[in-house]
């Protein structure tokens, strides 16, 4: 049998960069041949609507990813939603991404067939893969997307960042290069978490510059990718998918443009080329106008419906330096010209380099934050970059400067403390409270997407870039969990309570956790307040449906230990729960406890009274210091029949009007040696064994009852 062309790889490839790009809803701009004349591709009639505006790509955030997005669309490679949005941060299924890697590849037609869309597919999740797409992964399947040993689709899984790596490569045909590169050392941080059969595609993809780690060093091949992202790297491989040339036209400007149309040198001839109303136009990386564009520069247009709707500046004038294809980490070099139309230029290892700026680039020079226009040429500067585009720049050695130069950059990393407030952000580094002010324009990013300060939540890791001690850029690494079900956690306070929210580091994770206004608090052994809980103490929580309900510090900052209040935890069924006194009976021997006045108490999921406990619950209860602090009801019942016994010491009595005895008093000694007083209604027909003369105080006595009734007395 034949082994399959491995012409099919390049579907899971496309897959991978295109799945976040809103496959469901992509449409594939043209069917199987495609003529590469440019005046063809120019004169093609299409009837398919076209959308390139969405109203949530507009803001600075996304600016980077705009042109992507737009260059993308313009393709109908992917298209936004019926409401008029892009999603920039939304993921997609692993579904989506095979359907829009079979449109890329130009088999729409048959992935729609009635052939392909009967097809039985013999995966062992076939169930769960939509009637719409089953002609989808048949076309997949035949294509050689699905590895010989996958045995399952996975439909509804998103698709991550190591995921979509691999199937770009092998979109790429770079599967032999990546299997010959299974042995390669990775640059990464975290390379260890790096499966060592995905290796070889990881290094690969690197060295082909289709993608790139972050800031940290990392390469998190498990953070999902959003949609914006995902433009970017599709863009980077661009010229090698199919359809790439769909209505593109390559050329030169050669003349001013004016009024609303550009003239272009193309393959040896002069086209002049009418602009749509709405063109999207981009140069250095940002949208600009008409008046932007110069003659020489080097551009790629998209042509729809006999107007230019996307023209991207390629590569500026002949005299302009060398424009990399991606901006990426930390560069450093030697500031060659002044900033001009949102580009840094630089001198790199003895080569001119044009770095794109994001608008909001930061810049600092002799300690202090300057504007672009404050750099001078001859400077030495590091430049780091998000995005790709830089948002940090930092004269390291100023022009006409000699000699070592103060070092006045730095990194520090670790949870947040407290809420930002006024400019002021604080972490926990290496044990410790750390507060620094925050730049007036401080750049922030959270799973990877261009947030504000506001956004950041106590809790979250995250690593700080500072300039003389005034953080200018973070970067979430880890965002807090907020625990909204139930259990138990030990770890490190990370900060002191702020805002009633407790944060805690465990396991290398960081949780947020919120506190009730009544969470018992024990420091030292004892009942304490939420504010006595200090960074860096070692403490052991239980939380029910999200909040705190009590909290034992079992070690302090700096590693001394705390003691320990006195603790038990009591399981049975209810007897009586009244007043202050909660009585269990486990097996038949009954115990009475101590209720605290602000216990938490939980039935059926629901925080009640005490008096919402019935008879016959069974319960788990924590006792702290002789007092119950927490009640958890782990079955509920009506308790008839529950038989028991009792044995303490006489307190009292009370009758009824008929002089038969109504309810008895008695004292218990609690299983931590405390005593408390419980009351029990009595049968009328009670049967009493002994003296009434006994019945004095703190003479023993011993009672047995059925469901919460006292049915006999026996005084010895």
């Amino acid at each position: 049998m034949k082994k399959p062309s491995r012409m099919r790889k390049l579907l899971v490839g496309t897959i991978a960069f295109t799945m976040m790009m809103g496959a469901g809803t992509t449409a594939f701009a043209s069917g199987g041949g495609r003529d590469h004349d440019d005046h063809d591709n120019r004169n093609k009639t299409r009837n398919y609507p076209l959308k390139l505006h969405f109203k949530d790509t507009q803001g600075k955030e996304y600016e980077w990813a705009l042109r992507y997005i737009i260059d993308l669309a313009s393709r109908r490679v992917f298209e936004g939603y019926d409401d008029g949005t892009f999603k920039p941060q939304a993921t997609v299924t692993r579904m989506e991404a095979i359907a829009a890697a079979v449109r890329v590849m130009g088999l729409r037609d048959e992935a729609e067939s009635a052939k392909a869309m009967a097809t039985k597919l013999n995966f062992l999740d076939a169930a769960k893969v939509p009637a719409w797409a089953v002609g989808y992964v048949a076309v997949a399947l035949e294509n050689d997307l699905f590895g010989e040993t996958e045995s399952y689709v996975n439909p509804n899984q998103p698709a991550d960042r190591l995921w979509a790596t691999t199937l770009l490569v092998k979109a790429l045909k770079l599967q032999n290069q990546a299997e010959a590169q299974m042995n390669a050392k990775l640059p990464f941080a975290d390379s260890g978490s790096i499966p060592a059969g995905s290796v070889g595609y990881v290094k690969v993809a690197v060295d082909q510059g289709l993608v790139d780690g972050f800031e940290d060093n990392t390469f998190r091949p498990k953070q999902l990718v959003t949609r914006a992202q995902i433009a970017a790297l599709l863009d980077r491989a661009g010229n090698q998918l199919p359809g790439n040339s769909d209505g593109l036209i390559s050329g030169t400007i050669l003349a001013p443009v004016t009024g609303s149309t550009v003239t272009i040198s193309t393959g040896g001839q002069t086209s002049t080329l009418a602009l749509d109303d709405d063109v999207f136009i981009f140069k250095n990386g940002s949208r600009v106008s008409t008046a932007a564009l110069a003659i020489g520069d080097t551009v790629k247009i998209r042509y729809y419906n006999g107007s230019v709707i996307y023209l991207e500046v390629t590569q500026p004038g002949s005299s302009s330096p060398v424009t990399p294809g991606q901006a990426v980490g930390v560069r450093s070099g030697m500031v060659a010209a002044a900033v001009a139309n949102n580009r840094l230029t630089l001198v790199i290892n003895g080569q001119s380099v044009a770095l794109p700026l994001q608008t909001n680039a930061l810049f600092f020079r002799n300690g202090s934050q300057i504007s672009a226009s404050g750099l001078q040429i001859g400077d030495l500067v590091t430049t780091r970059s998000y995005n790709n585009g830089i948002v940090y720049v930092e004269v390291t050695q100023p022009a006409g400067s000699n000699g070592s130069q103060p070092v006045l950059s730095g990194t520090v990393s670790g949870p947040i403390a407290y809420p930002i407030n006024n400019g002021s952000l604080t972490m926990t580094v290496a044990g410790e409270i750390r507060g620094y002010s925050l730049s007036s324009g401080a750049i922030v990013y959270r799973g990877g997407v261009l947030t504000t300060a506001s956004s950041l939540q106590v809790g979250d890791v995250i690593t700080a870039y500072t300039y003389n001690n005034i953080v200018a850029v973070i970067e979430v690494t880890q965002p807090v969990v907020k625990p909204t079900s139930t259990g138990d956690l030990t770890g490190t306070v990370v900060g002191p309570v702020a805002n009633n929210v407790l944060t805690v580091s465990s396991g290398g994770v960081t949780y947020s956790l919120q506190l009730d206004p009544k969470t018992f608090v024990y420091v030292n052994g004892y009942s304490n307040v939420a504010s006595a809980l200090q960074a860096g103490s070692v403490v052991s929580l239980h939380y029910y449906n999200g909040v705190v309900n009590y909290v034992v510090v079992s070690q302090f900052a700096g590693g001394a230990s705390s003691p320990l209040p006195s603790t038990s935890t009591a399981t049975g069924s209810v007897i009586s729960a009244s007043g202050d006194t909660l009585v269990l009976v486990n097996g038949t021997q009954a115990q009475a406890l101590s209720l605290d006045e602000n216990a938490f108490i939980y039935r059926g999921g629901v925080k009640v009274a005490s008096s919402s406990l019935q008879t016959g619950d069974v319960v788990k209860a924590v006792v702290y210091n002789n007092k119950v602090v927490y009640v958890e009801v782990t079955q509920t019942t009506s308790g008839a029949g529950q038989s028991f016994y009792i044995s303490g010491t006489f307190n009292s009595l009370t009758f009824n009007n008929q002089g038969k005895i109504a309810t008895i008093s008695v004292n218990q000694t609690t299983s931590s040696g405390s005593t408390v007083t419980s009351v029990y209604p009595v049968s009328s027909s009670v049967v009493i064994s002994g003296s009434m003369s006994g019945l004095v105080a703190n003479h023993a006595i011993y009672l047995q009852g059925n469901g919460q009734v006292i049915t006999s007395i026996t005084i010895p």
